[in-house]
């Protein structure tokens, strides 16, 4: 099963593009599990995982973090399936077990994957999943950061946002440099595709291998997104089609203060990515570290953090992976 992997930072319009490319009719695009980052990054606290204890438990661990009501898939696994669909220790064939199962379930021929922070686990995708193909979406950060402000599931405001946005260009900017020369990754602007949609998605449907279809705009009409939409708060745009409109809004929702402080953080990625700052470089140099720091800290206190009950659990379920201490016989 051919897969495509997602570079994307949250709420630069991961889900959105995700769907978009669902309503193709030989791509699926599930809806996130979030079990990639989490069980990747933590092999090694589950090694040898040719043991079979071991290996039980990385499967239960996943299946459980698979389960919690965060999104909504076609197919179910269970733990006898897994055990026996899939060989002792082979953990590639075990994650490509859940997305080609869904893939198949929905009909279609190619997954595409959305995974926060994939940098984080490339290496393991460059070794066990080669000749796959990458897309590489990337939104102005201060539009980021509204909607990162506005979100109850992530903690902070603008400067955590901005954080994120600047740490997560410099790394997936480093596994583009590697893939685009292999031909393997497509690099597009949120703005760009909801302004221009039509050509922007021709250009990414081309580099994949296929054509473009008039039913891909529909993507909003399908019930197993709108299900989805109505499961987490921040998905809630996902039932509402193509907002062509939904950029630059930062101009007149953010002060200032917080435009500046964005651009102090993100300006050198700001402006490598071709969006126009609004103050200069020497402007933002009166804006100290400390200056920061008080005012990420005014906004953990001002600004509603209260994640549903989904994404409560979901994090829960990503902890078991950190915490782990198995077998090493």
């Amino acid at each position: 099963m051919e897969k495509i992997f997602l570079m994307c930072t949250e709420r630069s319009g991961s889900n959105f593009i995700t769907k978009l490319l669902d309503g193709h009719s030989k791509i699926c695009g599930p809806s996130t599990k979030h079990i990639m980052n989490p069980s990747l990054r933590n092999l090694h606290r589950y090694e040898p995982l040719s043991n079979e204890l071991n290996w039980n438990e990385f499967i239960s661990d996943i299946l459980n973090l698979f389960n919690v009501d965060f999104s909504h898939w076609q197919a179910s696994f269970c733990f006898k399936e897994l055990k026996d669909s899939v060989k002792t220790g082979n953990v590639s064939e075990l994650l490509n077990y859940f997305f080609e199962k869904e893939t198949k379930i929905n009909g279609k021929e190619i997954c595409l994957i959305k995974e926060n922070q994939i940098y984080e686990f490339f290496p393991f995708l460059q070794t066990f999943y080669t000749g796959n193909k990458f897309i590489y979406q990337v939104r102005d950060p201060r539009d980021v950061a509204l909607s990162w402000k506005k979100s109850t599931s992530h903690k902070g405001g603008v400067v955590n946002s901005a954080i994120q946005w600047k740490k997560d260009q410099q790394q997936f900017l480093k596994c583009y440099n590697i893939l685009q020369k292999q031909n393997d990754c497509i690099l597009i602007k949120y703005e760009d595709l909801i302004s221009d949609i039509s050509n922007t998605l021709t250009s990414v449907l081309k580099f994949i291998g296929l054509k473009y279809e008039n039913e891909l705009l529909n993507y909003y009409k399908n019930e197993l997104t709108n299900k989805n939409s109505k499961s987490q708060d921040s998905w809630k745009n996902l039932s509402k089609g193509v907002m062509s409109n939904n950029f630059k809004k930062f101009k007149d929702e953010l002060s200032d203060i917080e435009i500046k402080i964005i651009e102090k953080i993100t300006y050198h990625e700001l402006i490598l990515f071709g969006y126009e700052s609004i103050n200069n470089w020497s402007n933002l140099q009166d804006i100290s570290q400390d200056d920061l720091n008080n005012f990420a800290n005014n906004e953990s206190l001002s600004i509603d953090y209260s994640p549903s009950i989904g994404v409560k659990e979901n994090m829960d379920a990503k902890k078991i992976f950190y915490q782990k201490s198995v077998n090493n016989e």
